[in-house]
């Protein structure tokens, strides 16, 4: 897996690719749980654009760093998500509670205060 950081308008954009599967899911999440650590009281936009793959796994670790996130007064919004991905947002309602935008740009332009 690879992940890039930057910032724009205030907001950080974090740009994953790879796949979130058994081999990959603990760098998953020690990557989410140090963006946390150096980011947790901002607006964080996380770009799963070329993430082809998630496991279940996967998905806990997104709702474990949201929550830690929303408990420190930060926010953290999903863009570009696989419809197989997306779909697992619908199925399981965590779309009611993750915001989900189709591109960071939207996400960006909806987010800056």
């Amino acid at each position: 897996m690879t992940f890039e950081l930057k910032e724009s308008k205030g907001i950080i954009i974090v740009s994953v690719e790879g796949q979130v599967r058994i081999s990959t899911q603990n760098e998953f999440k020690d990557y989410l749980d140090k963006l946390f650590e150096n980011h947790g009281s901002k607006i964080v936009v996380l770009d799963m654009e070329n993430v082809s793959y998630m496991n279940s796994a996967g998905i806990g670790i997104i709702v474990d760093t949201f929550k830690n996130f929303r408990d420190a007064g930060g926010r953290l919004v999903l863009s570009g998500l696989a419809p197989d991905i997306t779909k697992l947002f619908e199925v399981t309602k965590l779309n009611r509670f993750i915001e989900i935008y189709t591109y960071v740009d939207d996400a960006v332009s909806k987010l800056v205060l």
